[in-house]
């Protein structure tokens, strides 16, 4: 049950919500809109099988997103 990112197309308003099924509406919580659209979430996207931070501090390691990961050498 992923909690995802939206914008509110009517008043602008942002927004997370729980979504329990690819099919479920999603409603703005400040205006009642029905017409939103989903954000990209800014902590990590996935590129090919991995996920990757957005944006990494400059001295983290490219082999994880934390940036302080043991295993990286």
């Amino acid at each position: 049950m992923p909690i995802f990112e939206y914008r509110c197309r009517a008043c602008g308003a942002e927004f997370e919500q729980l979504v329990f099924g690819s099919n479920a509406a999603v409603q703005c919580p400040t205006c009642r809109g029905a017409e939103v659209e989903k954000l990209m979430s800014a902590c990590a996207a996935k590129i090919g099988y991995k996920f990757t931070a957005a944006s990494k501090p400059a001295d983290a390691c490219s082999g994880c997103t934390s940036g302080s990961c043991s295993t990286c050498g």
